[in-house]
């Protein structure tokens, strides 16, 4: 109990510390059939772009741009926002429109993942930020406090430029038993290249972080995807 009582308490704390409303988030794996992806985004448009969608929530498709040989994964159906927003969005993907759109999305690609979490430390990027690339990194955490503690002091020192999130897998984890991400976005393919501590002090930083949570996580991979196309 003591445990998790600091874990709660130090979430929260750095909730208050970067001043950020959270984001619960609802993430979907989708192999899409050779030749078919933009049937796949058509089809989101057709449903998504032709409801009312609820406040502080939005719906995205992005295509992964790098992954290893084992990640299965041709694109992801991201709904992102608020609780209350995801779940009126959920009681609008019902009926009959919505048995159409699932009729029809399954005749171009295929769902293999569900899973849903939340970030417990988000670091806006600027206003002007596209947010076109965006790469995960993905460990499975022994102990949350610590790790959480080791980012927050990373990222005083470097931040990687655009938006930086820091959340947990809470449902659909594989059987890695990943638990916990890293999140930033790039506004062009260069940023995402030029990824690194700048600086000798950036540098040691980010070798601490590595160093002092390796023994408490397991890292899992790393991928990278390209932003399709969003609703909102």
């Amino acid at each position: 109990m003591k445990k998790y009582l600091t874990i709660a308490i130090t979430l929260f704390a750095l909730t208050i510390a970067f001043g950020q409303d959270q984001i619960t988030w609802n993430e979907v794996g989708v192999v899409a059939k050779d030749g078919y992806a933009n049937n796949i985004v058509q089809t989101m448009d057709n449903f998504y772009g032709n409801i009312e969608m609820p406040e502080g929530v939005s719906v995205s498709i992005t295509a992964v741009y790098h992954s290893d040989e084992n990640h299965k994964a041709t694109h992801y159906l991201n709904f992102a926002g608020t609780i209350e927003g995801l779940v009126k969005l959920r009681e609008l993907r019902s009926g009959t429109d919505y048995d159409e759109y699932t009729s029809e999305f399954s005749k171009y690609g295929e769902t293999i993942s569900n899973s849903h979490g939340k970030t417990f430390i988000r670091i806006p990027g600027s206003e002007d930020d596209e947010a076109n690339f965006a790469q995960v990194w993905e460990w499975r955490v022994e102990d949350q406090a610590a790790f959480v503690e080791e980012f927050n002091k990373m990222v005083k020192v470097w931040k990687p430029e655009g938006y930086l999130s820091l959340g947990g897998i809470l449902g659909g984890q594989s059987i890695e038993g990943e638990s916990h991400y890293i999140y930033t976005t790039y506004n062009t393919y260069e940023e995402m290249l030029s990824f690194g501590p700048k600086t000798a002090k950036e540098q040691k930083a980010f070798e601490e972080f590595i160093k002092n949570t390796d023994a408490i996580s397991d890292f899992k991979g790393t991928y990278s995807v390209i932003n399709v196309q969003t609703w909102n």
